[in-house]
């Protein structure tokens, strides 16, 4: 491609206020190049390394060779990166919240967004006839907002924890945020005091009363009793977001909580000990929400392997791209770690182009979004037989 195309003059470079989302992907896959991501590492000012905008002035020369190298006129080449470069001189823009962040760039594209997944490799530059998606799946399976629910045996407090803030969550009204509140409540009748039957000789007195030594367990009834009436308030909150839900507190504690939840987007396991400072929060809380994606989707391709016919699983990279240019992947699982660069001649099978010195594993996952199909980025250790993909097809 050597031809010049018209691109905007002025383009916004502030961070999208929207977050990643599928769609938003696909929209990404489907952009025709040259196109230019850039990966750029989390950094907060004060901390080791460089500034985001220093990382980005590198970035943004490497791209200028790359796109050279694949015969992009230079007028072409000015005109794509130059409002990259006016972004690399806007320190404040680029400073964020500590979060790592991805660039896409091409003739009439020029979008920003931060990650709330650390990509895999954490900074990149990429040029080539599609956009490099890949390093930013891991973030696509984490939403921007995750609920956490600290709970103890006296209190419980809910908190909504997303990029650049952890803010508490009102409980709905009646939905009691202490034991004492709870107890307050028309909750059950666990009475620490049971009473035996007196004879017949003891005239008026109804019966006698007597200790039972099972106060531990009348106060597990509370607390059960407690969890309970927040499990209530939990469904009436999240009912709407169907946003994860992550426990904190000790081993005891959440563990009590779980064997009473009914919410279903519950995940395991959760953050121990006292709560940690809001930006660690956040960051257990991510992490927890990833490891349960990555254990269902490893769980999944597991599954097809066992249960679907040789002709419709495949772990094999030639065939798994033909049936991606086909139409035909369902599910795409890629090896995070994993990299094959070549060539592809999609278009011979239907497919979006032909791909030529592309990294491989990201036209199969290109191809398949454009089909519909799911794409996940898994540990490698997830991967059948050391393979660098695997896929289940339609037919």
């Amino acid at each position: 491609m050597t031809e010049s195309k018209v691109i905007e003059s002025k383009i916004e470079t502030k961070l999208t206020s929207d977050g990643l989302t599928s769609e938003t992907l696909r929209e990404l896959a489907a952009t025709e190049g040259p196109c230019v991501t850039v990966i750029l590492p989390p950094y907060r000012p004060g901390e080791p390394g460089k500034p985001a905008a220093a990382v980005l002035k590198t970035d943004l020369q490497e791209a200028a060779k790359k796109l050279a190298a694949r015969r992009i006129a230079q007028p072409l080449i000015d005109e794509l990166l130059e409002p990259l470069h006016q972004l690399s001189h806007e320190e404040e823009s680029l400073a964020g919240s500590g979060w790592a962040r991805s660039i896409f760039r091409s003739p009439g594209v020029c979008r920003q967004f931060e990650l709330t997944v650390p990509p895999t490799p954490e900074q990149a530059c990429s040029a080539g006839d599609c956009f490099w998606i890949r390093p930013v799946l891991r973030s696509l399976a984490v939403p921007e907002k995750i609920y956490v629910l600290q709970v103890s045996k006296k209190s419980v407090a809910l908190v909504s924890c997303a990029a650049s803030e952890v803010a508490r969550v009102e409980l709905p009204k009646g939905t009691p945020a202490t034991l004492d509140e709870a107890l307050g409540l028309d909750a059950p009748d666990h009475d620490l005091i049971n009473r035996s039957s007196a004879g017949p000789s003891t005239g008026s007195m109804a019966g006698v009363q007597f200790g039972t030594g099972y106060e531990r367990e009348a106060q597990h009834a509370h607390l059960h009793d407690f969890y309970r009436m927040v499990d209530r308030g939990i469904h009436e909150v999240l009912r709407s977001r169907q946003a994860p839900l992550v426990l904190a507190g000790v081993d005891e504690d959440t563990a009590i909580y779980r064997s009473i939840n009914t919410y279903p987007n519950l995940v395991e396991p959760a953050i121990g000990g006292v709560p940690p400072a809001p930006a660690d929060l956040t960051r257990q809380a991510r992490h927890i929400v990833l490891s349960s994606f990555e254990r269902r989707a490893a769980l999944r391709l597991q599954e097809a392997r066992e249960r679907l016919a040789p002709g419709r699983f495949s772990a094999d990279l030639d065939a798994i791209l033909r049936a991606a240019a086909e139409r035909r992947v369902i599910d795409l699982y890629l090896d995070e770690n994993g990299y094959c660069r070549g060539n592809f001649e999609g278009k011979i099978f239907g497919g979006h182009g032909n791909w030529h010195d592309e990294d491989l594993l990201n036209v199969a996952a290109v191809e398949t979004l454009l089909a519909g199909g799911a794409v996940y980025s898994l540990p490698s250790h997830a991967m059948p037989d050391g393979a660098m993909a695997a896929a289940s097809f339609r037919y």
